[in-house]
């Protein structure tokens, strides 16, 4: 699939939204993910060194013209059935494994040269791969823990995701 070039009316379940400001000379079209650049700035997603995944678009915000920070684009986290890769594909043995940005509307199994994450993957449908965004951006890459500091940060980002599941205090 191609990045988007209009909105998408893309299926989604329950979640939580947060507005992130625009980057600069930047169009995000509601129903495309959003990631944060190094800058704190949101951008469509893609494989690009340094993003991080925050969710869904929730609207189509034209910052073409403005400064970063002019705008804003409302931004939710839950579970979106997106795209599946035609070179890369997410398959049945994925469910339950983190799955990579290939672009703003599609997600790949291995991931692409950066390995951004899209999110954990729920379910496998013919028209598309049920993506959890809540999982993009708090558990490491296990190819990347190397260090104390790192097993510190995915020590936090484990107990963060099972006290907002509500499994412990």
């Amino acid at each position: 699939m191609a990045a988007a070039t209009a909105q998408i009316n893309t299926p989604e379940r329950q979640g939580k939204v947060t507005a992130y400001p625009l980057a600069a000379a930047t169009t995000i079209f509601a129903g495309t993910l959003v990631a944060l650049d190094s800058s704190g700035n949101a951008v469509p997603a893609s494989d690009t060194a340094g993003l991080r995944v925050v969710g869904l678009a929730q609207e189509t915000v034209d910052n073409s013209a403005g400064l970063a920070g002019a705008h804003s684009v409302a931004t939710k986290v839950g579970v979106f059935q997106l795209n599946n890769s035609a070179t890369d594909a997410v398959d049945a043995n994925d469910k339950g494994k983190i799955c990579f940005v290939e672009d703003d509307n599609t997600v790949s199994e291995t991931g692409g040269t950066h390995k951004v994450k899209a999110g954990r993957v729920l379910d496998i449908a013919a028209d598309g791969v049920w993506v959890d965004s809540n999982f993009a951006t708090v558990v490491p890459s296990a190819d990347t823990i190397t260090a104390a500091a790192d097993l510190a940060a995915l020590k936090t980002a484990l107990l963060a995701i099972l006290q907002a599941q509500g499994l412990v205090k």
